[in-house]
C-alpha cells in the first residue's frame, strides 16, 4: 500500500460514487420530527456519543411542547439505588401524561432486565397509558442493553460536530442570549467567551489525532462549557481587575480538568487554555490565536458586538481545519489519516471468514504452517549466564554484583520466558495443523493472528512479551535484534551505549544506573537525578567509548518535533517525518541539593514505550507505557512543545 493514510478518503469517494453522496454525510439532528413520529407506548432511545449531549435539546423541545423540567418533564440519572425512583416516575408519567427521561442506562446494568419488563408491559394492549406520555432513554453503546427494548423503540444518535466551524458554530447557536448581553464588562466578557468556546472546540477536535492530541480521549460534554461560561460571567461581574490566574485555574484544572487523569494531559489543558484566556485577547486587537495561519485565515476574538457578529465571523471559518490551529504540527494530519485507515482496515479484517473462496491459491493452513516454520527456523536460543563475560557481572568491593549486572539478569529471565513460550506455541501449532493435537482456543487465536500478520496475544504485553504496535514481520525482526543485543551485553560485557528500547522495564535500568553511580562515589541515591546531554552520535556504532560516569542510551525517536544537533535544541519536525531518530543521549547523575530550577529554557519531554502513550498503573507502581520525563534544551516556550504533543518514543510502529 503506497499511501495508507489516504485509504479512508478514497473509501468515502468510492461509496459516494457507487451509492450516492447522501451516504457520505450524516443527516442533521432533528428531535422534533422524531417526536412527531413517536407514540406513548414506544420508547425513544438516544445512543450517546462522546462530546454530544442531547439533554439540552430535549429540555428545549419539552419547553416548546409545554413540558417543563421538574413539573411534567422528569429526569433521573440511573445508578445505584435509582431504579425504584425511575419505576415510580414511569408509573406516574403513564397516568398523568408526563415525559420521563432515564439518563445513562448503561450505568445501571443490573436494573436493565427490570426496565425491559416495564417496557414490555407498557406496550401491552390492556395497559392504560396517557397519549401525552413519552419515555426517553439515553445510553452509551453497550452489549448489556436489552435487545427487546431496542427492537420496539425509536433510536437516534447525535454525531458531535466535526471541525472548528461546526463546533464553535453550534455553541453560538445554543448560547443563552440573555446571559450573553448582561455582563458588567461586556467587551472583556464577549472576547473571553469567544476564546472559551474556541478552547472547548479545540480540545474536542484534538481527540481525532490520537495520542499526539491527547494521551486519553476524554469525554467532555456540553455541560462543561455551560459551567465554564457561568463561572466566567461570575468572575467578570465582580469589581476590580480580571483574575486571569484564577480563571485559568478554575476552567482548566477544575471544570475541564476534573475529567483529566493523565499527568501530561493536565499540563496540556492548561497550555491550550492560556492561548485564549489572557490579557492580549482583550487589549490587543492584533492578537491572533495562531499567527502561523494568519496568511490563510486569521483566528481571533472579534470586536464586541451582538451575537450575529460572532455567528457571521464563524461562518467564514475554513471548512478544513489545519492541525496548527490545535497547536499541532502539519504532520499530525498524516497521523490522523493513518489512524482512521487502520481502524477501518482492522474492522474489515475482524469480519473476514477463516477460509477464502475458490481459486488455486494456498489454503489458510498452508499459509500459517509456512509462517510457523519460518519463525521456528529463525527463533533465537535462550540466554545463558554461563556464557557471561567477566566484566558483565563483576563484583563490587562489598562482594555484591554490580547494579547493571543485576538488572541484566532480571531482563534475561524475562526474555528467556518469552522465548520458551514462543517455542512451545509454535511447536503446538505445527502439531495442531498436522492433526496430532486438538486446536485449543489459544492456538486458534494465534492461527488467526498469523493469517493477518499480527502478533499473537501471549507474545505481547498481555502475555509474556512487551508493549509493541508492530506487525508480525517487523516485530519478530525487532525481537531477534533485542535478544542479540542482550546476548552481546552478556558475552562481551557492557556496551558503549545501551539500547534503551530493548528492555522490558527501562525504569529499572535507570535506577540501576543511578545506583551504580551512588555506590561508586558514596552518594545518597535519593538525592541524585539525571542531567541529560545530547551527543553528536547517531547510534551505537558511532560511540567510540563509554562515558567515564553516567551512561549513554540510544535507539529512541521523537514524535511531534525533532532534536537539532547543530543548534543543540529542539526544532520543528521535517515535512512527512512522523518519527525523527534521536541522537545518543548521555545521562549523567548529579546532586541538586540547592534546588536549582533546571527547567528554565528546557522542555520536559515525556518518554513512552509506544506511541499509544496511555498506559495503566502496574503492580510496580509504574505506568505500563510512560517511562520518565527528560529535560531537553529549547529556544521556544515549553508550552509550544506541550501543545505540539512532543514526546520521545522507544519504537516506531513499522
Amino acid at each position: 500500500m503506497f499511501r495508507p493514510e489516504k485509504v479512508s478518503f478514497a473509501s468515502a469517494e468510492f461509496v459516494g460514487a457507487e451509492l450516492g453522496d447522501s451516504f457520505k454525510e450524516a443527516p442533521p439532528f432533528d428531535l422534533l420530527s422524531t417526536y412527531k413520529d413517536s407514540a406513548c407506548k414506544v420508547p425513544i432511545i438516544f445512543v450517546l456519543t462522546s462530546g454530544a449531549d442531547p439533554t439540552q435539546y430535549l429540555l428545549a423541545l419539552g419547553k416548546q411542547q409545554g413540558f417543563n423540567q421538574g413539573d411534567n418533564l422528569k429526569l433521573v440519572s440511573l445508578g445505584q439505588g435509582q431504579g425504584p425512583i425511575a419505576e415510580r416516575l414511569m408509573s406516574e408519567g403513564q397516568a398523568k401524561g408526563h415525559w420521563v427521561c432515564l439518563q445513562n442506562c448503561h450505568l445501571s446494568v443490573s436494573w436493565l432486565p427490570r426496565l425491559a419488563k416495564l417496557v414490555e408491559s407498557l406496550g401491552s394492549p390492556e395497559a392504560a397509558v396517557s397519549e401525552d406520555f413519552r419515555l426517553w432513554l439515553t445510553t452509551m453503546p453497550t452489549t448489556a442493553f436489552p435487545g427487546t427494548i431496542l427492537q420496539n423503540s425509536l433510536k437516534l444518535t447525535q454525531e458531535p460536530p466535526k471541525g472548528m466551524k461546526a463546533n464553535v458554530g453550534r455553541s453560538y447557536i445554543d448560547l443563552d442570549l440573555e446571559a450573553f448581553e448582561s455582563c458588567a464588562k461586556p467587551t472583556a466578557f464577549k472576547k473571553l467567551m469567544f476564546g472559551l468556546i474556541f478552547f472547548n472546540a479545540v480540545i474536542q477536535e484534538r481527540r481525532k489525532y490520537g495520542a499526539i492530541g491527547w494521551n486519553i480521549a476524554y469525554q467532555w460534554m456540553t455541560s462543561d462549557l455551560i459551567f465554564a461560561e457561568q463561572n466566567l460571567k461570575i468572575f467578570l461581574d465582580e469589581d476590580g481587575p480580571i483574575p486571569f490566574v484564577a480563571l485559568n485555574a478554575i476552567i482548566s484544572d477544575v471544570i475541564y480538568g476534573g475529567r483529566v487523569t493523565d499527568k501530561q494531559d493536565v499540563r496540556l489543558t492548561t497550555a491550550i487554555l492560556s492561548t485564549y484566556i489572557n490579557t492580549e485577547t482583550i487589549d490587543d486587537d492584533a492578537y491572533s490565536y495562531c499567527p502561523s495561519l494568519d496568511h490563510k485565515f486569521r483566528y481571533w476574538a472579534p470586536e464586541e458586538g451582538d451575537v450575529e457578529v460572532y455567528r457571521k465571523y464563524i461562518s467564514s471559518f475554513p471548512l478544513v481545519d489545519s492541525p496548527e490551529i490545535f497547536g499541532l504540527h502539519i504532520n499530525a494530519d498524516i497521523s490522523f489519516q493513518t489512524q482512521e485507515s487502520n481502524k477501518m482496515l482492522d474492522t474489515i479484517i475482524s469480519l473476514q471468514p477463516r477460509e477464502g473462496g475458490g481459486g488455486g491459491g494456498k489454503s489458510s493452513d498452508e499459509v500459517v504452517g509456512e509462517i510457523a516454520d519460518d519463525l521456528a527456523s529463525r527463533m533465537p536460543g535462550t540466554l545463558n549466564e554461563k556464557q557471561a563475560d567477566e566484566k558483565t557481572f563483576f563484583k563490587l568491593e562489598d562482594g555484591s554484583t554490580n547494579p547493571l549486572g543485576i538488572f541484566l539478569s532480571h531482563e534475561m529471565h524475562k526474555f528467556n520466558t518469552l522465548i520458551k513460550s514462543m517455542q512451545k506455541m509454535i511447536k503446538e501449532l505445527q502439531r495442531a495443523l498436522k492433526g496430532l493435537v486438538v486446536m485449543s482456543a489459544q492456538l486458534d487465536a494465534a492461527y488467526s493472528n498469523l493469517i493477518f500478520s499480527q502478533v499473537p496475544g501471549p507474545w505481547g504485553e498481555a502475555g509474556n512479551g512487551y508493549p509493541s504496535l508492530k506487525p508480525l514481520a517487523s516485530w519478530f525482526k525487532d525481537f531477534v535484534g533485542r535478544v542479540n543485543f542482550m546476548n552481546d551485553w552478556l558475552t562481551k560485557g557492557p556496551p558503549n551505549s545501551f539500547w534503551i528500547s530493548c528492555f522490558f522495564f527501562p525504569q529499572g535500568y535507570f535506577t540501576s544506573a543511578l545506583q551504580a553511580y551512588a555506590r561508586k562515589y558514596k552518594e545518597p541515591i535519593d538525592l541524585l537525578e539525571f542531567v541529560l546531554t545530547v551527543k553528536p552520535y547517531a547510534g551505537l556504532d558511532d560511540v567510540p567509548e563509554p562515558p567515564a560516569d553516567g551512561v549513554y542510551i540510544h535507539g529512541v525517536f521523537m514524535e511531534g518535533a525533532r532534536f537539532d544537533p547543530d543548534n543543540n535544541c529542539m526544532a520543528e519536525s521535517r515535512p512527512a517525518e512522523l518519527f525523527a531518530p534521536h541522537n545518543v543521549m548521555h545521562l549523567m547523575p548529579s546532586r541538586n541539593d540547592a534546588g536549582v530550577d533546571r527547567q528554565e529554557g528546557m522542555y520536559e519531554c515525556p518518554f513512552y514505550k509506544t506511541n499509544v502513550r496511555a498506559g495503566t498503573l502496574s503492580t510496580t507502581g509504574h505506568s505500563t507505557n510512560h517511562v520518565c520525563n527528560f529535560l531537553l534544551p529549547s529556544n521556544e516556550d515549553a508550552k509550544h512543545w506541550i501543545r505540539r504533543g512532543c514526546a520521545i518514543i522507544s519504537m516506531t510502529n513499522d
